[in-house]
């Protein structure tokens, strides 16, 4: 009987520890968005002549193909003489258009964004030139700035800090850089690092702790030079 009892207790408890289990809800993934392919202007097109041209501007229509799992796309234009950016969303269209400066090198990305997800994606970055009236021949582009970029802190390595660029022809011309630094904003285009040019895409120079760079990037194609704005770094 005793032994009865003690079944019957168990079986209770068990009944009611099984009766308040909880239960976990299942678990929703949410794709995050996915990388847009541009399609036009096409990447490092010369003489793009845009649409509803007048004396200073023209109206550039861009497009790129559809992204996965994505509401909203940012067209991000950058004027890559100013590195002054024009930004346009854009809700389920695969194209935009802006008015931009003729005669003017441009770059562009499309950024994809989802209202169900944080996440962003970021597509290609291509490079055009915008029609101005009467060229035949073209400045490079101005060098992209890899690192470091603007504003970064930097650790150096022996007493050097190492500055990445890339650069672009729309001629398809062989280019050579030159690189200016200074601790002064105003005075980046008086002090050339190297005596002469190079045409690799990197440059260590000596730094000082403690200290705040300014850096521009000259690209020549023995003919046609284009400049960087000047980008900053401080020495850790």
């Amino acid at each position: 009987m005793k032994y009865l009892g003690i079944l019957w207790i168990s079986l209770l408890i068990f009944a009611c520890s099984k009766g308040s289990e909880t239960i976990t809800p299942a678990v929703v993934v949410v794709p995050p968005p996915t990388a847009a392919a541009l399609t036009l202007p096409a990447n490092n097109t010369v003489c793009y002549e845009g649409k509803n041209t007048y004396f200073t501007t023209a109206d550039v229509e861009f497009s790129w193909a559809a992204a996965k799992d994505t509401e909203i796309y940012d067209l991000v234009v950058t004027n890559l003489n100013t590195l002054t950016n024009t930004t346009k969303s854009v809700n389920s269209d695969n194209k935009a258009t802006v008015t931009l400066l003729r005669g003017t090198p441009y770059r562009w990305q499309v950024i994809s964004k989802s209202n169900k997800s944080k996440e962003t994606a970021s597509s290609d970055v291509w490079k055009f030139y915008l029609a101005g009236d009467g060229a035949s021949t073209f400045a490079p582009f101005p060098a992209l700035i890899i690192a470091p970029v603007s504003g970064a802190s930097v650790t150096p390595n022996a007493g050097k800090v190492n500055l990445i660029w890339s650069g672009a022809d729309p001629d398809s011309k062989v280019l050579s850089y030159e690189i200016y630094i200074d601790t002064d904003q105003t005075k980046v285009l008086n002090r050339l690092v190297a005596p002469s040019a190079t045409t690799s895409s990197n440059l260590w120079v000596n730094v000082i702790p403690g200290t705040v760079y300014y850096w521009s990037v000259k690209s020549s194609d023995g003919i046609l030079s284009s400049y960087t704005i000047p980008y900053s770094f401080r020495v850790n």
